[in-house]
């Protein structure tokens, strides 16, 4: 048999000199000439495996994640020894247990296998990082957590449910109150680290469901399943890190926190809610430190423009609309950024306050104590602002004030809630604003949607499918493949897919109509106006999205 050296040499991977250094050093410390290698930098682990599998007659898997593997095997070997010998499972058949090893040197490890498991092991080889990541992948990542806290509930005297005040013992520092802790970090940890949004934990009869917001779809976060033994402490840990009373289980209850993870932190915002089966907790996750440009939102150059000669306005509304989840807030914000300077003053009035904004005063309404939107923006006048972001119009009160507020002399940032740009004029005439005030405050309305990004690293021209609409079936469209920058989906991040319709002379004279937004959408396009299917369409072409995403969210 060849040396690992000599083989090693042969592929070119390390030079004589390298080898020469590698030996000197592994006898000085008493170390494998393999691990010397590739703690001095020559090598890397899948270079090492691949020429030991060729010294020792073992396949080398260089990638465990296009490996399926059967539920039965997963089944089969239980999580302690997987995650005891760094081990995972990949075929069981005829009494023979394939497994993907990272030493080819535990021989022990092996015969400990075969007498707790009663069956023969073949052995392949694969990196620790591609084990580790398929056991995370078929186990369910926090599984060593969950047995650990299992294990010593088992080993601990019985003790009932834990009922009203007695939850308070899990605020103690004790080892399964640390478990726990280490169990939530994690599951927090994972989904700021796959950029999610939020995060769900639904008890049910029978399971403990949790998933994870990403790109505005929802995925299972694939939590062992015996975690649902642990929905109760890990909701009390929850509510013990966003500052709740963990005592009250019969009232839904919101709070927040601030957490770090590596560089990075983020501004968790917890509610809890009571449900049949125990309580369900949404974590909604946002970045403390968020930079909000307008160039980077997704709309195109000419459309900017046109953006910024709105905001150029001394004075008037831009209404922001579309469904909840479309980014109106997020774009509000980028907005708001882009004015915001020392010789203006800006106040915003939010419910709540999503991200904290530099140089800009942020007011949040309690409308539990009486202080609504409309209280507030009474009162803000008197501290002389220049620009005002109001969260959302949703009654007549706030509308009207808005509007009369930029009637004199203030420019006026807001939401409001239609399902397109030409429906926003409609939709104040029926809360009940006389529509000569509509007309005559009105800069423009701006509907978006966010449709998700195809991934830049493995986006690929694809064939169009034939149930999509005539306009996509005609040239090259895209799609993501699936890669590890995207975690296999895709798709990576967001974009906006909008329309933005200018209130015109000939549009006011519609309003004062009182015209419906059919008409008011036909006078726009004959003006320019390019509906979201327009600037979908054109993003498809450009391979940002695919057309599935700009179906999805628009009328065909």
């Amino acid at each position: 048999m060849s040396k690992l050296g000599d083989l090693l040499m042969q592929k070119n991977l390390i030079t004589a000199a390298q080898l020469q250094a590698a030996i000197e050093e592994s006898r000085r410390r008493g170390e494998a000439i393999g691990k010397t290698l590739i703690r001095l930098g020559f090598i890397n682990d899948a270079q090492l495996l691949s020429v030991l599998g060729q010294q020792l007659g073992m396949p080398f898997c260089a990638s465990l994640k296009d490996r399926d593997v059967a539920p039965a095997v997963i089944a089969a070997v239980p999580f302690k020894f997987v995650w005891h010998y760094k081990i995972m499972p990949l075929a069981l058949a005829d009494k023979v247990l394939t497994i993907a090893v990272s030493d080819p040197m535990e021989i022990w490890s092996m015969e400990d296998l075969k007498l707790h498991l009663g069956f023969s092991i073949e052995r392949v080889l694969a990196t620790e990082k591609e084990i580790l990541s398929a056991i995370r992948q078929y186990y369910g990542f926090g599984a060593e957590t969950v047995a650990d806290i299992l294990t010593q509930q088992a080993a601990a005297a019985p003790r009932p449910r834990a009922e009203s005040a007695e939850i308070e013992d899990l605020g103690k520092d004790t080892p399964q109150d640390r478990s726990v802790i280490t169990l939530v970090n994690q599951l927090l940890s994972e989904a700021i680290n796959a950029r999610a949004t939020d995060v769900h934990l639904e008890p049910f009869r029978d399971q403990l469901r949790v998933r994870q917001r990403i790109d505005g779809v929802l995925y299972n976060m694939n939590l062992p399943e015996q975690a649902k033994y642990l929905i109760d402490e890990m909701v009390s840990r929850i509510k013990i890190l966003a500052g709740l009373n963990v005592v009250e289980k019969r009232l839904p209850q919101d709070g927040r926190a601030i957490v770090r993870v590596g560089e990075r932190q983020a501004d968790l915002r917890v509610s809890v809610i009571p449900a049949l089966y125990g309580e369900g907790v949404v974590i909604r996750i946002l970045p403390v430190n968020r930079l909000f440009d307008v160039t980077e939102l997704g709309f195109f150059p000419e459309d900017l423009r046109l953006i910024g000669t709105v905001l150029q306005r001394p004075h008037g509304i831009l209404f922001l609309t579309g469904p909840t989840g479309s980014g109106k807030t997020t774009t509000l914000y980028a907005f708001l950024n882009q004015l915001n300077k020392e010789s203006v003053k800006i106040i915003t009035v939010e419910d709540p306050v999503e991200y904290e904004l530099k140089g800009i005063m942020q007011i949040p309404v309690r409308p539990d104590i009486g202080f609504t939107f409309g209280q507030a923006l009474r009162s803000i006048l008197r501290h002389d602002p220049d620009i005002m972001m109001i969260g959302e119009v949703r009654d007549f009160d706030t509308a009207e004030l808005a509007i009369r507020m930029a009637l004199t002399g203030h420019q006026i940032l807001s939401t409001l809630h239609s399902n397109d740009a030409a429906g926003g004029a409609p939709r104040l005439l029926d809360i009940g604003i006389e529509p000569y005030l509509v007309a005559s405050s009105v800069n423009a309305f701006l509907s978006q949607r966010l449709v998700r990004r195809i991934c830049p690293e493995c986006r690929r021209e694809h064939p169009a499918q034939d149930k999509l609409p005539e306009i996509f079936r005609q040239g090259a469209v895209f799609q993501g493949k699936g890669c590890e920058a995207c975690g296999a989906i895709g798709y990576r991040g967001r974009t906006v897919i909008y329309e933005i319709l200018t209130v015109t002379d000939s549009v006011q004279e519609l309003i004062l109509q009182k015209a419906s937004s059919v008409r008011i959408e036909q006078q726009a396009l004959r003006e320019g106006f390019r509906p979201l299917r327009e600037i979908g369409v054109a993003k498809v072409r450009q391979g940002i999205t695919t057309p599935e995403e700009v179906v999805e969210v628009t009328q065909w």
